[in-house]
């Protein structure tokens, strides 16, 4: 899963791939390939990176099926959706 260079202006083009579907049990690692820091956050509060900085990553494992929609807290605009089934 990439942040894309650029990424606080592109709103749901901001994550790649997005939305995304992945197996139940999956670990999910966001990469930050902008310039800039920015986190994943779970809207319902299910995970919360703190600031992955320029070139690093943050990983989560999805154990329950469902879908779950995150956001950058320092880019709101900033908004995906994970499929896990």
């Amino acid at each position: 899963m990439g942040i894309v260079m650029n990424a606080a202006t592109l709103a749901a083009k901001a994550f790649n791939p997005n939305p995304i579907t992945v197996a139940i049990g999956t670990s999910v690692t966001w990469t930050n390939t902008d310039a800039i820091a920015h986190t994943s956050t779970g809207d319902a509060g299910g995970w919360n990176s703190g600031v992955i900085a320029p070139g690093a990553t943050f990983s989560v494992n999805f154990p329950t099926a469902g879908t779950y929609t995150y956001h950058c807290s320092i880019h709101p605009d900033m908004v995906g959706t994970m499929v896990v089934q």
